[in-house]
């Protein structure tokens, strides 16, 4: 465990090859305009915001998993979301599509009529495994509790 605060930033390996993709994308629009204009250019539109996107998350505290002695702070695009503790029951693993998503669990004790949904995901796994994330903030939660 290390010593908090610590801040986890996205897999630039997965970034970079998202990236590529989305740009690969992007070519293959432009090279189809002059046979179907429709499908390039919501092709361009569509995957050129997907790139710029990836792009972002290389900007310096864009994004970030931020574990402190108070809570959970995520940070995506530049938005900011920090959730407590306390208001946390429980962490596991989803599969969404074909993707295996770490979720959250809210104690409905804890939070206010103000929150849609009991549960949550995060949007990356920061460079680990999905399992080896749910413990390491298990871990966390369990320690802080104590």
């Amino acid at each position: 465990m290390h010593k908090l605060p610590v801040t986890f930033y996205p897999g630039k390996i997965k970034n970079i090859f998202l990236m590529l993709i989305s740009l690969g994308f992007v070519i293959l629009g432009i090279s189809l305009l002059d046979k179907n204009i429709w499908i390039a250019v919501l092709n361009i539109i569509f995957f050129g915001l997907c790139f710029i996107v990836y792009v972002i998350n290389f900007i310096p505290n864009a994004t970030y998993l931020k574990l402190s002695e108070k809570g959970i702070e995520m940070k995506t695009l530049f938005k900011t979301t920090f959730i407590p503790w306390r208001a946390i029951k429980s962490f596991g693993i989803r599969n969404i599509v074909i993707m295996k998503t770490v979720t959250f669990e809210l104690d409905e004790n804890v939070i206010d009529a103000k929150v849609k949904s009991k549960t949550g995901a995060f949007p990356d796994t920061y460079g680990m495994s999905p399992a080896k994330f749910v413990a390491l903030l298990n871990e966390y939660k369990n320690n802080l509790s104590n």
